[in-house]
């Protein structure tokens, strides 16, 4: 274990910091984040958010800090704000680690932090979503405060209520409601089960939700004074409000989903670890009864008391993971980083059973060969899945392919170490799909992708092209990417001839750029024919002599 924070250093770089330069921003959240930031720095507004001229209630102001911070500073605001989010990560593996040393001990804590690293989630959200990666740091801070009412010593717990009130208020104003209330559902389902009434109590929760209230209301309050119910009704949702809302009975299956892919690759350890947190570990084998004149009575020496503690931690996340899922299961159309909560709990879990298989290895062989097996058919469907990808994406076929090939060795080399019963090896080696393809996703796949991914192609060709002032006519909303990188009127209007006699150059020509599925139907409108200037997998970017 002496060399393990040099190897969590090593797999955060590898994971979090490789190839951070290799492509613009992406489609649609890390797109619509910077194209707000830049807005809201050039309007010096500092309450509503705002896109195009028009309020966005997505999430709160306070969400776009960290990116309107990177644009600030001058040229490559990308790869800064991708910088800032890998920083947000490592603090969100530090707490991790610091909860797992602390209830499971160190080497469950370093192993919890490698498990939350090498899980899908972390590293997409630390690509893409900023906000839900802040939002879960601070929601961790408080939920560790949380867990320090029940298992934690009195001495000072007032003091460390006051952080912990004080981040889930931060989350309240950085994230939304429930982003900030789900580890406080995780505490009141942990004690209703355990039916215990007076660590609720300690837990001061109606002076809590006073100080996040207090934290939170000046911009709550301010922006419902502002855009009145508009803004009310997409509130509850921070940080997803602005996506369009599905059915209400996909909800909880849309999370158990994300749980599994966002875990993933851990997921086909996890029934096994939380199975697990109910094993009474260094207790089992040892002498829990004294024989005495009333006859027994159970021993309360240290071993047995922190049995007690480790079981109803590793329950307590349980009930954190499962809070977690709620507000997944109520966002409208949320992404596959809303799952990012949980992992944190489901990578102590996980930690705790990894540190008992290190300890003793025979006692928990079972559950690591399962997943081992599991991970073997999960790799193998989704290496498959890939490769039939790279028969539709010719322009990144080969780099398909070799993420493919990845995917199904590293499943399989889990497996292969179980088989030669070296069952420590076979669960370390579980994190290797994540942490050899993240780099091939970063340096291969993604800048092979980046006309699938962005629109910043479409925009350099209209610079190059256009006269200055020319703007630009959409049948669609443009994407997020195309408004960020082309700094030019973007014009939304159907039926588009109409807008193109309105929208002429100064060469005579209108521009205009639609989705290549609508190319027959905007062609078929024109009087003249389109000169086609770029063919991208998004959009078309054409140009045409108004009738």
């Amino acid at each position: 274990m002496r060399f393990a924070p040099l190897v969590l250093a090593a797999l955060c770089v590898l994971v979090l910091f490789t190839g951070l330069d290799r492509v613009g921003v992406l489609d649609t959240r890390e797109a619509r984040d910077a194209a707000v930031a830049r807005e809201l720095i050039a309007r010096q507004e500092v309450f509503t958010p705002v896109l195009a001229g028009e309020p966005l209630y997505e999430k709160p102001v306070v969400a776009y800090a960290p990116e309107a911070l990177a644009q600030a500073l001058g040229p490559d605001a990308p790869r800064r704000a991708r910088q800032m989010r890998g920083l947000i990560a490592v603090a969100l593996l530090l707490v991790t680690a610091t909860a797992g040393a602390r209830h499971f001990g160190p080497r469950a804590g370093v192993f919890a932090a490698g498990v939350l690293l090498t899980g899908v989630a972390l590293p997409l959200a630390a690509r893409s979503d900023g906000t839900q990666l802040l939002g879960t740091l601070l929601a961790w801070v408080g939920c560790e405060g949380l867990a320090d009412v029940v298992f934690g010593r009195a001495q000072g717990r007032d003091l460390r209520l006051v952080v912990t009130y004080g981040a889930l208020a931060a989350a309240l104003v950085c994230a939304g409601p429930l982003p900030a209330l789900w580890p406080l559902g995780g505490l009141a389902l942990y004690l209703a089960l355990a039916r215990d009434r007076e660590h609720l109590r300690r837990a001061r929760l109606p002076a809590g939700l006073l100080v996040m209230l207090g934290m939170a209301l000046p911009w709550y309050g301010a922006m419902a004074e502002r855009h009145g119910a508009a803004f009310l009704a997409h509130a509850p949702f921070f940080p997803y409000a602005a996506e369009p809302r599905g059915p209400w009975y996909a909800g909880p299956l849309l999370a158990l989903s994300f749980l599994v892919v966002g875990c993933f690759p851990w997921s086909v350890l996890l029934p096994g670890a939380a199975l697990h947190a109910a094993t009474w570990w260094r207790a089992r084998g040892r002498a829990l009864l004294s024989i005495g004149p009333g006859g027994p009575d159970v021993l309360a020496g240290a071993p047995l008391e922190r049995e007690r503690r480790e079981e109803g931690a590793a329950h307590f996340f349980i009930a954190c993971l499962l809070a977690s899922l709620v507000p997944v299961a109520l966002y409208p159309a949320p992404p596959l980083t809303a799952v990012l909560p949980a992992l944190p709990a489901a990578a102590l879990l996980c930690g705790r059973l990894l540190d008992h298989l290190f300890e003793d290895a025979a006692r928990v062989e079972r559950p690591v060969a399962q997943a081992t097996r599991m991970l073997a058919f999960a790799g193998s469907a989704a290496a498959l899945l890939v490769n039939l990808l790279a028969a539709r994406v010719r322009e990144a076929a080969p780099e398909l392919r070799l993420l493919a090939t990845a995917l199904f060795v590293t499943s399989w080399l889990p497996f292969l170490a179980g088989f030669m019963k070296r069952p420590r090896l076979a669960a370390l080696l579980l994190a290797l799909p994540v942490a050899a393809g993240a780099p091939v996703v970063s340096l291969r796949v993604l800048p092979a992708m980046e006309d699938w991914l962005n629109a910043r192609s479409v925009a350099q060709a209209m610079e190059a092209v256009a006269p200055p002032r020319a703007p630009l006519v959409l049948p669609d909303a443009p994407p997020a990417s195309l408004r960020y990188y082309l700094r030019r009127d973007l014009i939304v209007a159907s039926p588009v001839p109409a807008m193109l006699r309105e929208a002429r150059a100064a060469d005579g020509l209108a521009y205009l750029a639609f989705r290549p599925i609508r190319e027959r139907e905007v062609a078929a409108a024109q009087v003249h024919p389109l000169e086609i200037l770029l063919r991208t997998p998004g959009l078309v970017l054409a140009r045409v002599r108004p009738g």
